[in-house]
């Protein structure tokens, strides 16, 4: 983790101008297609299903697919309140909305509309085919990273694994942007190249100790989704809206 944070993570968050990012976060996205497809496969193809599934014991018995009884009934309990933390976390990309209009080519508010509105219906379409699937392959057992429950020697999701990681590497600059800009802007700080610099480096480290000392990701997205995700999306623009009005 601290080689990927010193020798990938540091220089893609140096940089000063997101567009550079494009065509990685373009492979991104088709890398999570692939997941969603190669998540489809193999539960149609019923690889993981007891006894007779190719890769059915290959995991540990924690990991391996379980059912109960209680069905649809499921989301009127506490637990489903995780989910919804999760889904802000998901869609939440508010903070980088400037910077996204700011850089796009041929900037005009209708161009950008569309933009957006592609965005999130691809991005509904995947999340909702990769949960849907994940917990019908392995229902309570699904982990919070759901890639952990497929066997290590499945080489198509351990290709899945590959492209997920090149995902996440290249999408996280765009959030951690939204948070240095977002703390030189609350604490008036100078946004000078050097300022810049130094913020990045010292918010990294507290980002990477942080991944470090907490294991479950699913607690991370629930946590912030319901909080900070919650706020971000349906609270602050009403608030922002509103003061700009009254100006």
């Amino acid at each position: 983790l601290l080689a990927l944070t010193g020798g990938i993570l540091l220089p893609l968050c140096l940089l000063k101008n997101l567009s550079s990012l494009a065509p990685f976060s373009l492979v991104g996205s088709l890398g999570m297609i692939y997941t969603a497809v190669a998540m489809v496969l193999r539960y149609l193809g019923k690889a993981y299903v007891a006894p007779a599934g190719k890769f059915a014991t290959d995991c540990v018995p924690a990991l391996r697919p379980s059912f109960g009884s209680v069905g649809a009934e499921g989301i009127f309990t506490p637990s489903a309140a995780i989910l919804v933390g999760m889904l802000s976390t998901a869609f939440m990309a508010h903070f980088n909305a400037p910077k996204f209009y700011t850089e796009l080519k041929d900037r005009t508010l209708p161009n950008y509309y569309k933009v957006v509105s592609t965005s999130f219906a691809v991005s509904i379409g995947i999340f909702a085919v990769i949960a849907a699937t994940g917990f019908l392959t392995f229902g309570s057992a699904a982990s919070g990273l759901i890639l952990n429950n497929y066997s290590t020697k499945d080489a198509l999701m351990s290709l899945s694994r590959v492209a997920v990681a090149i995902s996440l590497v290249f999408s996280y600059p765009l959030a951690f942007v939204g948070l240095r800009d977002g703390v030189i802007d609350l604490m008036k700080m100078n946004a000078d190249t050097k300022t810049q610099n130094a913020l990045t480096v010292a918010l990294l480290s507290i980002v990477t100790f942080a991944a470090l000392v907490i294991p479950d990701v699913s607690f991370v997205l629930a946590f912030g989704g319901a909080t900070l995700g919650n706020a971000l999306i349906y609270i602050f623009p009403f608030l922002m809206f509103r003061k700009a009005i009254k100006n």
